[in-house]
């Protein structure tokens, strides 16, 4: 191919490009005029010109194109007049108060107030002070779900349960709660209960029910010199307290002896 041929296929294709650009994104009058500024600059005749206008016509390829782009508009139309809708619904509703976010609940010490559910003649039928030593399960969606624990005192002023977690073990934690406020898809009793005597190596101590009980069990009917011996030992003054009712049980069971000893002698003479 000559000089002058190769040079002539270059301004017949680029304007034939051009020519499928402008199809594609719609011509106007400006476009029209620059189009007969470019015929002149690239020797394209008017013959030529129409030539290759039903070409591109009839061009699938610049059709395609040309219904794509007129969706694309059209979708991005529709995307900014549901923007603009959105925008103006939102500055004419009113403020909305701002929300308030809960905290997590984190086991054990928990102490967020909550609805009674059980009335207070439930817990008196289920008896309160029988829930010493109970196994209960908490739950705790926070942490995962239902954890076991032990009753193992109560407060009489504040009606608060105290339950321990992973008792006599380097994780053990407790908490004082209402129970009374639990619903039962988070509290539950199991059947059963702990001995008291597994309860006093707890970290906080038994409660001071637990400690009046287990001392109880420990010391009364005991040997004088036993007795002494926990008194001197005991730090919790409900531990005090029943040693020394148990020294006092003890003087009156001695006297008591005393006393049917001289009535037997008396009798004998």
């Amino acid at each position: 191919m000559s000089i002058s041929n190769s040079v002539r296929k270059l301004e017949t294709d680029a304007y034939g490009a051009i020519l499928k650009a402008m199809a594609v994104t719609g011509l106007t009058w400006e476009r029209e005029e620059f189009l007969g500024r470019l015929r002149v600059e690239l020797n394209v005749s008017s013959e030529e010109h129409l030539k290759m206008r039903d070409q591109v016509e009839t061009d699938e390829r610049v059709a395609k194109l040309r219904q794509g782009l007129t969706d694309y508009k059209d979708t991005q139309e529709a995307k900014r007049q549901r923007t603009e809708a959105t925008a103006m619904a939102a500055a004419m509703a009113p403020a909305a108060p701002p929300r308030a976010h809960a905290a997590p609940r984190r086991k054990p010490q928990h102490s967020a107030t909550r609805a009674p559910k059980i009335t207070p003649a439930q817990l008196e039928a289920m008896g309160v002070n029988e829930l010493i030593c109970k196994k209960v399960k908490r739950f705790w969606p926070s942490e995962g779900g239902w954890f076991d624990c032990i009753i193992t005192d109560y407060n009489t002023e504040t009606k608060q349960h105290c339950l321990t977690y992973e008792i006599n073990t380097p994780n053990e934690s407790y908490e004082w709660a209402d129970i009374s406020t639990f619903s039962p898809h988070e509290f539950k009793i199991e059947e059963g209960r702990v001995d008291i005597r597994e309860l006093q190596a707890f970290t906080q101590g038994p409660g001071a029910a637990a400690a009046q009980a287990q001392a109880n069990m420990s010391v009364v009917g005991a040997p004088a010199d036993h007795i002494v011996a926990a008194a001197t030992k005991a730090r919790d003054p409900a531990k005090f307290e029943a040693v020394k009712t148990s020294l006092t049980a003890e003087e009156e069971a001695l006297r008591k002896q005393l006393a049917e000893l001289e009535d037997s002698e008396d009798e004998d003479d």
